[in-house]
């Protein structure tokens, strides 16, 4: 029988988490899988480093762009944009990806995982926190989502991948990923030139999906199998076809046939608007031992819309909170009689308990990180 499962949790030692995980699974029937978040320090979000820090995102071109410049040799052996992303949040630097693990024992390492003492010396006076995510969506914030901008018709439109786990896990091969992986190395102009027709085609879609029918999925499958007659309405292939011919995403494309070189310019802008889970390439042994996965966090447009149609500018709080939103989509959900995002909460005063819980069945600091530098200090902690 399937117990309880409050929305935040309390964590005090390792047998009361793994019964809470199983739990879980139970409640899913193996039907979702599931990923984890561990932070060692009560943060008010789950955003990557990147977007919680204005002057990073702003910059978010030139962060990659300079680290590539300077470290060329590291990228010897990635194959796309993807792979380079993930080999700089490697390298700690800044990116839209958030780390995420299959493994519950992984994320709950993070969780009561000591900060480095010269950074931070107060990591243990402070909570830590696991957060469950799911590859299938959550329709509240997906909902919100749309609506933060006015955008609620669009949402029968995600009505064919509701049950369609393949568009929210992907693959670092995929197109849609590349896309995504490719627009942040977009100069700032370009990146807001494209994100702002795609907004204005949300628009354009909402306008005509107020009727009681859906469209684009139907125009889409026209446009992608090139069709004489496109089963258009409101001039939704114009306001399509718009964003397709600006310089902004003529240099999109170009910067993804550097990778695919047979890629065919014919994206999905309602892709572009949800979270994806993304299982990397094992490209060593850290990643193989943490079982890591990534979001994918998507972009969020820096100008608005009112209920009137007006253009908005969004400051750095709101993008950051619309970011988080839409991060939500894919958080797993309590089943409590008011289903809300579960979040586990670890007391500052079990961590150090429970890390010892940890080594005694192999989760040590070498293990999730089996380079010699940390090997290393694991050894000297010995003596």
């Amino acid at each position: 029988m399937v117990g309880k499962v409050n929305s935040t949790e309390q964590i005090t030692c390792l047998s009361g988490y793994i019964d809470k995980v199983n739990e879980i699974r139970k409640l899913l029937k193996g039907n979702e899988n599931i990923y984890f978040r561990g932070q060692n320090k009560d943060f008010s979000n789950t955003l990557p480093s990147l977007i919680r820090n204005e002057n990073y995102l702003k910059n978010e071109d030139k962060l990659i762009n300079d680290f590539i410049t300077k470290y060329p040799e590291l990228f010897g052996d990635c194959q796309n944009n993807f792979d380079r992303l993930a080999l700089m949040q490697h390298h700690q630097l800044p990116t839209r990806l958030l780390d995420l693990t299959s493994n519950p024992l992984v994320a709950l390492y993070f969780a009561v995982e000591r900060s480095n003492e010269n950074t931070d010396k107060d990591s243990d006076k402070k909570d830590g926190k696991i957060f469950p995510f799911t590859n299938f969506p959550d329709q509240v914030p997906l909902y919100q989502s749309l609506t933060d901008d006015h955008f609620e018709n669009i949402f029968s439109e995600f009505t064919p991948i509701r049950g369609n786990n393949r568009q929210f896990l992907k693959s670092p091969f995929s197109d849609e990923i590349e896309i995504e992986s490719s627009l942040a190395r977009l100069n700032g102009d370009d990146r807001n030139n494209v994100l702002y027709e795609v907004n204005d085609f949300y628009k354009t879609l909402n306008s005509v999906d107020a009727k009681p029918q859906t469209y684009w999925s139907s125009l889409y499958a026209d446009i992608v199998n090139s069709s004489e007659n496109p089963r258009d309405q409101g001039n939704l292939l114009e306001t399509y076809e718009f964003l397709n011919k600006i310089s902004s995403t003529k240099r999109l494309y170009h910067e993804i046939k550097k990778d695919i070189g047979d890629f065919e310019a014919k994206i999905n802008p309602l892709e572009l608007f949800v979270p994806k889970i993304v299982t990397p390439r094992i490209i060593d042994q850290r990643i193989k031992n943490q079982r890591g996965l990534f979001m994918f966090v998507p972009f969020v447009c820096n100008f608005g819309f009112k209920e009137n149609g007006a253009q908005e500018v969004l400051n750095s709080d709101e993008v950051q909170n619309r970011t988080q939103t839409r991060i939500n989509i894919l958080r797993l959900l309590s089943n409590s009689g008011d289903p809300q995002p579960m979040t586990f909460v670890i007391p500052h005063c079990k961590k150090a308990s429970i890390r010892s819980d940890l080594e005694s069945v192999g989760i040590t600091e070498s293990f999730i990180y089996p380079d010699p530098s940390h090997i290393a200090h694991e050894i000297s902690k010995t003596y």
